[in-house]
């Protein structure tokens, strides 16, 4: 019995042994429908991974182009920005050039303008005296006196010179040989001055009058300047040498025609004289003849020639 059992155990571990392999020579042995099948399977997976890359390379570019042209436009943007900006400097450069050509042309206009009332300076520091005709009867001088000059005087006569002497002007007529004295203050530098004798030529010196007797302090001083004492009397400076103007017409010195000529046309127009000259004879006072021949137009006080400033002869203030 023992033989018997034992025998179908290994009879079936053959049999399972058998259909294993029958089972692998099965899955080994593949058929050639499932062989194409699985071929066409790769080659369709091989596509699609081609055309998927193409995909992706396309989309590359795309996304390429599209990053290229964004940043060919903002390019494009910030050179026409550029553009407007100059523009807008150009006519700001164009703007203000005209605005500073306006300014100036307003400026010099200004300066023409302010060049009218320009203000003579005070003083030039210069010792100097000038003498001008105002009218025929009045002179009007006008003096300075420099520092160095000023020094050298209270050197030689002492820190109060100008307080113990008193400005004068000395008046001289050439041609009728007289002198005037006039005083003048210490606060003036100009003076009006009436004169009796037109048509003569006058001269002015200004000088300094001690009021006591005068007192050299500093020799040396006096000497070197060259500085020189008459009696009371320091002159400082003498004037240019002016005629005064005649005092009324002069009909004896006037040809007896005048000629008048266009300067467009060269027409020369020819006047007698000798009706106007009959009538009044050889001098004739203006003054006169004003108050003949407008006697209603003239006003009270026309031909008052004192200083208009001070309502009275200058001359006399002291």
């Amino acid at each position: 019995m023992p033989k018997n059992e034992k025998f179908p155990k290994e009879q079936k571990e053959k049999e399972l042994k058998v259909k294993n392999n029958t089972k692998k020579v099965e899955k080994n042995q593949k058929s050639p429908k499932d062989s194409k099948t699985n071929k066409n399977g790769a080659v369709k997976k091989d596509t699609a991974s081609k055309v998927s890359e193409k995909k992706t390379q396309t989309e590359k570019k795309v996304d390429e182009e599209t990053v290229i042209d964004k940043i060919k436009n903002f390019l494009a943007k910030i050179a026409l920005m550029q553009e407007e900006a100059q523009k807008e400097n150009d006519d700001k450069k164009v703007k203000k050039s005209i605005v500073e050509k306006k300014s100036n042309i307003e400026k010099i206009e200004k300066t023409k303008y302010m060049l009218e009332y320009y203000d003579l300076p005070y003083r030039y520091n210069e010792t100097v005296v000038k003498v001008l005709a105002q009218t025929p009867k009045k002179l009007f001088v006008y003096w300075d006196v420099s520092d160095s000059d000023r020094e050298k005087y209270l050197k030689a006569f002492g820190n109060d010179f100008f307080n113990k002497t008193y400005p004068v002007l000395l008046l001289y007529n050439e041609d009728k040989k007289y002198v005037r004295e006039i005083t003048v203050n210490d606060f003036a530098n100009s003076w009006y001055i009436d004169i009796q004798d037109p048509k003569t030529k006058y001269t002015i010196q200004l000088g300094r009058k001690f009021k006591n007797k005068p007192e050299i302090i500093n020799l040396v001083e006096f000497e070197q300047n060259n500085i020189v004492l008459q009696t009371d009397y320091l002159p400082f400076a003498n004037s240019n040498e002016m005629e005064a103007p005649n005092d009324h017409v002069l009909f004896e010195s006037l040809p007896r025609y005048f000629v008048f000529r266009n300067v467009k046309t060269n027409q020369e127009i020819t006047k007698d004289l000798r009706s106007f000259k009959d009538t009044f004879g050889n001098n004739y006072s203006v003054e006169e003849f004003y108050q003949e021949q407008y006697n209603e137009e003239i006003s009270e006080g026309m031909f008052d020639m004192s200083n208009p400033s001070s309502g009275f002869s200058s001359s006399s203030f002291k």
